[in-house]
């Protein structure tokens, strides 16, 4: 009776050990967890509150083929400022340089309503005046909680 009793006093020891570790080991994974959940949910937030729009004429935009100038207009119409600095563009396919970049209006940030003109110099695009081209166009914002949110979109423009 003796070693029965210890047996199943060692057992019981084991037992609330191993369920102590997995415990520790389940509380620590969960708190990763809440971490990686809080940080994609502040990632979605400021990716939601990104946005832009092109204000150009799609169907007249200026194109100088002769100084490779591409002036495009884009206004913030999101709920945070947008990075002047962090534009990309892609014509048709390959990316652009970004030469110039202003925000209309004298203003220093570029806040929700304000518009910024582009001065974009496509390479290896072959383009002529009345032609139809698509131009994708992704911004970023200031840091919102510690985040750049980011925005693109896509627009079929005509040059003139």
């Amino acid at each position: 009776m003796a070693d029965g009793g210890a047996s199943e006093l060692i057992m019981l020891i084991t037992g609330l050990l191993t369920a102590g570790i997995v415990a520790s080991l389940l509380i620590s994974s969960w708190g990763g967890l809440a971490n990686s959940v809080d940080f994609a949910q502040t990632e979605i937030e400021a990716d939601a509150k990104t946005k832009a729009t092109l204000t150009n004429d799609p169907m007249l935009v200026n194109w100088n083929q002769t100084s490779c100038n591409l002036t495009l207009f884009v206004q913030n119409i999101g709920e945070i400022k947008l990075n002047i600095d962090s534009i990309a563009v892609i014509v048709n396919g390959s990316a652009s340089t970004v030469n110039q970049s202003q925000i209309l209006g004298n203003q220093s940030l570029w806040i929700s309503g304000e518009v910024a003109e582009l001065n974009v110099c496509p390479s290896g695009v072959s383009m002529v005046s009345g032609q139809e081209i698509f131009v994708t166009i992704i911004v970023q914002s200031e840091f919102f909680k510690g985040i750049a949110g980011q925005y693109s979109f896509t627009e079929v423009i005509r040059l003139v």
